[in-house]
């Protein structure tokens, strides 16, 4: 009798139908694409240089590439060092005029009795570019690193930013030795990305990493480039 009873209370499991199993294997497949994005954030958060310790190794030139202050002030810092002969500035400055930056870093120098050349002999080794973002940096410093004969440089910019500009330096100047100078701000790993500002900023960098990485694997970067620089 209780047999009789669960048979007649039991109700087979209903197929899916061919549209739901597509919709299911959607959804898994999502689910699989955003973990591995989101363990490829993980990794590239993990794989920035927080506290990077900063070698006197010489080199022939010193590109940096416009954005936060401090940039611009540790590469005319790294050249008043001695260790490169000369400065390309890739961007543009929207902050404040790019010759009062100079100006401003050269007399905190100056003040702090740190300047070891004059402020004219200083600033005829800088020269400035007009980049509007990173492609345009690495474009318009290919062309300066040619023009100058430079085989070594040491590339400053923001930590975060720093993979980006190592890939397509990587493309544009592939015979260039270039020497890694990111810019941290002396917090550790932790600090830094339980920052929301600064977690936010890692995040936006991962995911222009990841386009600009599709970019140079499918040739629509260098489409790009060829834009830019007027060919097509």
């Amino acid at each position: 009798m209780e047999i009789e009873k669960y048979k007649e209370g039991f109700k087979p499991k209903k197929e899916l139908s061919e549209s739901e199993l597509r919709a299911k294997k959607y959804i898994i497949y999502m689910l699989i694409v955003f973990g591995i994005y989101l363990l490829g954030f993980i990794a590239f958060a993990l794989s920035l240089e927080y506290e990077p310790e900063y070698t006197n190794e010489k080199t022939d030139a010193i590109i940096v590439l416009t954005g936060e202050t401090r940039r611009i002030t540790e590469s005319i810092a790294e050249l008043n060092k001695g260790n490169s002969p000369k400065l390309f500035i890739s961007g543009v400055y929207l902050k404040a005029p790019l010759s009062k930056v100079i100006d401003k870093t050269i007399i905190d120098l100056k003040t702090d009795r740190k300047l070891k050349f004059s402020p004219d002999s200083l600033k005829s080794r800088i020269s400035t570019g007009k980049a509007e973002n990173t492609i345009e940096n690495a474009l318009e410093s290919a062309v300066w690193v040619n023009e100058n004969n430079v085989e070594t440089v040491r590339l400053i910019t923001s930590f975060y930013h720093m993979p980006r500009s190592k890939l397509l330096f990587k493309k544009y100047l592939p015979k260039t030795i270039v020497i890694e100078h990111p810019i941290s701000f002396s917090q550790s790993r932790f600090t830094t990305l339980t920052n929301a500002h600064m977690l936010g900023l890692v995040f936006s960098e991962y995911n222009k990493y990841l386009l600009t990485y599709i970019w140079t694997l499918t040739g629509l970067e260098t489409r790009t480039a060829l834009k830019i620089q007027g060919v097509l």
